[in-house]
């Protein structure tokens, strides 16, 4: 079942600055259909995850891929009101698949647990664009939060139960303020910092109290219109 599918996915949002959102879900059968905005998003995230962070990422032709994004995953994309500029975007993959957790971050799970099932996700690759990294702290905070809702609908309309990822505190504090109730399961130092393991479990009463926190502080009203396939 694609997951475009499986969300009820066209409605609006206005901001409390005047600007209508927009989600954008990519899978492998619109992909063709989006290429503008993945190769903005690739792009993106070269120049967040290569150039700024520093991260051991493989660019070719200033795009950031790995062997994940071969892997058939579902992108969530923030765009401008039109639909044709991103802001910000993430990346889910199923846990019964390939994941970043299991090939490269296994050691911040705990033994004796299993964290691959059909109703596990993992969310990776989370990045805003420049612009907004470089705006206030309130619009980071709300393009974030914009993102997180989008990746909430979406799991609650699949059946996804929980989505799981690795990042370091400062995700996590971000997280957290949003109003995610991430659980942290695990840790490792050896990137010099510490990276946690952290699970967020999806239910229509934590999606709606993002909702309801981002209205209040945003004097927002908390849905992204979706354009699906």
């Amino acid at each position: 079942m694609r997951i475009v599918d499986a969300v009820s996915l066209r409605r609006f949002a206005q901001s409390a600055r005047g600007s209508c959102v927009m989600i954008v879900i990519v899978e492998p059968h619109n992909a063709e259909k989006h290429s503008n905005l993945l190769e903005q998003m690739f792009r993106l995230r070269a120049r967040i995850f290569h150039d700024h962070l520093g991260w051991d990422v493989e660019v070719a032709d200033g795009k950031e891929r790995d062997k994940y994004d071969g892997e058939g995953p579902v992108y969530v994309i923030y765009t401008d009101r039109h639909g044709l500029k991103v802001k910000g975007s993430l990346r889910l993959l199923p846990t019964t698949g390939p994941t970043l957790l299991a090939d490269i971050f296994s050691d911040t799970v705990p033994d004796a647990v299993d964290l691959q099932a059909p109703t596990i996700w993992e969310c990776t690759r989370f990045c805003l664009n420049d612009n907004v990294l470089h705006g206030d702290k309130e619009e980071i905070l709300f393009a974030s939060t914009v993102l997180l809702i989008a990746l909430g609908d979406v799991a609650l309309k699949a059946g996804i139960e929980s989505i799981i990822g690795n990042f370091d505190a400062s995700m996590l504090h971000l997280w957290r303020r949003i109003g995610c109730e991430v659980e942290v399961l695990g840790c490792t130092s050896r990137y010099g910092r510490p990276i946690y393991l952290g699970l967020h479990p999806i239910s229509e009463a934590i999606v709606g109290r993002i909702k309801k926190k981002l209205r209040g502080a945003q004097s927002a009203v908390a849905e992204a219109r979706v354009m699906a396939a």
